[in-house]
């Protein structure tokens, strides 16, 4: 799309050098918190030389020097990190803004493609995603990797029923504690911590799609969620009580497919029983012409050629893995 196309490289720029600024100031913050205790080290052997009352005083030095080490520390690891904290919050939140904006312009270029899907031109596309699964202290993952595996790999297969590639770029584990059991799939969630920090720590800004796998989602009272996806983000997350069809159904999310399905063998349902791993053609022209969806490969796969590309989605296939009950899954 247009507009997300140069909006992307815009956020990209802006988050890097929130990063970078970030990165500086700890450089110097550990610099100069080194320095002082190094200075400290040196006042305290001079004190252990000096006679009386010159060592009292000396040790009067000390205490200044620790004084000063103590509010130091605590403007760097507190007092700044919480700015650059809030500066990251408010950024993301008017990413989330622009990103509205784009796709009421984008619309302009998305229906004459939905019209050209509807008639049946419908050529080979391509949506790209990273993973990233949660992980404890000691760098447990939320779910087993090859589970996580499995359920991609059960994704695109139902994504081939649209012609569309489920490109899995990138899997990694990264350690976030206070996410795994924290997340929800509410309104009120948007005002909360982990909907920037996955804003920011997604792959891309807005023609990739990111999927957190975390250990647990927080059940609003009467539902079960083991996905949620907040529409106009970049990404979604699932439980370990998710399968690959879940993971369809909140990528379907963030391509416009808001309303949930009454037919319990459709992948947009929210109904129990049925397979729900089929996409009508509605919802397949949906998918294809969201912003997500590419006609080129993501992920550098044209390095690999055509025979490379061929055999790394042919790796990509799967049989169903894990099925699950289908209940509520997000919003």
């Amino acid at each position: 799309m247009i507009c997300n196309a140069i909006l992307e490289p815009v956020v990209t720029i802006v988050r890097t050098l929130i990063q970078v600024a970030r990165q500086i100031v700890r450089t110097v913050c550990d610099w100069v918190s080194s320095t002082i205790t190094v200075i400290k080290e040196v006042v305290q052997k001079v004190c252990s030389w000096l006679p009386w009352p010159l060592s009292e005083l000396c040790k009067w030095v000390t205490k200044l020097i620790e004084v000063v080490e103590t509010v130091w520390n605590w403007v760097c690891h507190d007092v700044i990190e919480t700015i650059f904290e809030w500066v990251e919050i408010i950024t993301e939140y008017v990413i989330y803004v622009l990103k509205w904006v784009c796709w009421v312009i984008d619309w302009v270029v998305r229906l004459p493609g939905l019209l050209l899907c509807f008639v049946g031109i419908k050529p080979r596309k391509f949506i790209g995603v990273c993973v990233k699964v949660l992980a404890d202290r000691a760098g447990n993952p939320a779910i087993p990797v090859n589970d996580v595996r499995a359920m991609m790999r059960d994704a695109a297969a139902i994504f081939r029923r649209c012609n569309v590639e489920l490109v899995v770029c990138s899997l990694e584990i990264v350690v976030k504690p206070e996410f795994l059991d924290s997340t929800t799939c509410e309104l009120s969630g948007m005002f909360r911590r982990f909907f920037t920090w996955f804003s920011s720590n997604g792959c891309g800004c807005c023609s990739m799609a990111t999927v957190y796998f975390v250990h647990d989602i927080v059940n609003p009272p009467g539902s079960v969620v083991s996905g949620c996806a907040y529409p106009g983000t970049d990404w979604v997350t699932v439980d370990a009580e998710g399968d690959g069809t879940v993971v369809v159904q909140e990528i379907g999310h963030l391509c416009d497919l808001w309303s949930h399905s009454s037919d319990p063998d459709n992948v947009m349902t929210d109904q129990s029983g049925g397979t729900h791993d089929q996409v009508t053609e509605t919802q397949c022209c949906m998918i294809r012409t969201s912003r997500f969806a590419s006609l080129h490969p993501p992920c550098d796969l044209l390095r690999l050629g055509k025979a490379g590309i061929k055999e790394f989605l042919e790796h990509s296939t799967g049989k169903p893995h894990g099925r699950k009950k289908r209940g509520r899954h997000g919003e």
